[in-house]
């Protein structure tokens, strides 16, 4: 529709849950992710903000995309399922990742003239 430019069926390289694990085995805290983008691209956040629930099984993060001041991110998982959202308008980069099946994420590149329009939720 109108609404999405672009949208591919993605997998994650190693999903929140395994990389919050791994930084519990060596003690250093998590500063970065890296999500998914469009055509094998990646985009790279820093985060800014945690909420992550004592088994690392499920939180949220919020932040930046690295080198963006004005861009913001969120980013969910839960039971192996992730989502988040990028909006980079310097980099004219507008992402919503839905989950799909654990390890894997729908990628759509949205207008966001004609995607958000002021209503909470998507329609």
């Amino acid at each position: 529709n109108s609404r999405i430019i672009h949208r591919q069926l993605v997998y994650d390289k190693e999903t929140a849950a395994a990389l919050i694990e791994r930084a519990r085995l060596t003690g250093e805290p998590i500063r970065r992710l890296t999500l998914p983008g469009l055509d094998g691209q990646e985009v790279q956040f820093e985060i800014t903000k945690a909420d992550v629930n004592p088994s690392g099984q499920q939180g949220t993060f919020a932040g930046r995309v690295v080198g963006y001041d004005d861009s913001m991110v969120t980013f969910a998982f839960k039971g192996g399922r992730e989502a988040f959202t990028v909006i980079s308008p310097s980099e004219n980069l507008f992402l919503q990742g839905d989950p799909h099946e654990p390890g894997d994420l729908i990628v759509k590149s949205i207008d966001p003239g004609t995607y958000v329009l002021g209503v909470c939720g998507n329609p």
